[in-house]
């Protein structure tokens, strides 16, 4: 049932324009003290009506449409409840692209377009006559690896992940891609282990923000009661599953193939160390978008 805040009175659809509307939603974002308020207005709005940013502003005096005015409801009493934006809206954008995200998968975030930053950089120092492979780790909604197939044309992508549902929501990004979606491969695999062995020794380039959160660390209530726990939690101290990436890649990285994980900034210095002592070679760190090192890269030779 919708709540009382939520609720437009669907008698009252035809009196109402989007503009009406975009004053309602966000006095009720307002009212449960939502940040940025006006602005997941507008996006509520916008997913609500199908318009575009500059479509809405041009169609504010338009009524809105009983269909629409229900659309909406359903997604500010998802946020109203407490949902991440993201979920309620359904849809998140990553880069270029518009990805499906629910509860299956975790929230594309900032920080990791910069992986994608730093995994351009060394694909593209690589030459050679075939596609360079690619591996997504962990791929959940595919945003890494979907990412980089769309913005190259000279690789093939795998995306990896251990759970159904997750690679669901995968492949349901993949049919977003057009004509990129050639290049792409799904495979359910918890982590290498179920991956075909004829491609030992094939990848040059592994990317994955696997999970790093430590048993038992406090998470802002709307990642601890939403996003999916076996995504964002790895062990007693956070760096097991980097830590197990890490010694398995080598035998799926092709000679001077490259390995680029996203982890916790308290956690890059430690990682890095431990990957130059396991005969990693060029490893770097890299910052986010807000300067916090957040990006662990290295590189197989031997």
């Amino acid at each position: 049932m919708m709540s009382d805040s939520a609720e437009i009175k669907e008698e009252d659809a035809r009196k109402k324009t989007w503009a009406d509307l975009l004053e309602s939603t966000t006095i009720a974002l307002e009212e449960k003290r939502m940040f940025n308020a006006r602005v997941e207005a507008h996006w509520i709005l916008e997913a609500a009506s199908g318009y575009h940013r500059e479509e809405l502003v041009m169609n504010l005096k338009t009524d809105a449409p009983r269909l629409g005015v229900k659309h909406l409801n359903t997604i500010l009493d998802k946020r109203l409840s407490g949902e991440p934006i993201q979920y309620a809206l359904g849809s998140w954008s990553f880069r270029k692209l518009d990805l499906l995200i629910d509860r299956r998968v975790l929230i594309p975030r900032p920080e990791t377009e910069i992986l994608v930053d730093v995994a351009h950089e060394y694909l593209n120092q690589c030459n050679q006559d075939e596609p360079l492979k690619v591996c997504d780790l962990g791929t959940g909604s595919g945003a890494i690896g979907l990412a980089i197939a769309q913005e190259r044309d000279d690789v093939e992508v795998y995306l990896v992940d251990v759970s159904p549902d997750a690679l669901k929501v995968a492949s349901a990004n993949l049919t977003g891609l057009g004509n990129h979606a050639v290049k792409v491969k799904v495979l359910q695999s918890d982590w290498f282990d179920q991956i075909p062995q004829h491609l030992k020794d094939s990848f040059q380039l592994i990317v994955s923000n696997p999970p790093y959160i430590a048993d038992g660390e406090e998470l802002p209530p709307e990642v601890a009661n939403y996003e999916p726990p076996q995504a964002l939690f790895a062990g007693k101290e956070g760096t097991e599953d980097i830590q197990s990436i890490l010694s398995s890649a080598p035998t799926w990285l092709s000679m001077g193939g490259t390995i680029i994980l996203e982890m916790a900034p308290h956690q890059t210095e430690y990682i890095a160390e431990i990957a130059a002592n396991q005969g990693y070679s060029d490893v770097k760190i890299s910052n986010d978008l807000a300067g916090k090192e957040r990006i662990v890269s290295c590189t197989w030779k031997e």
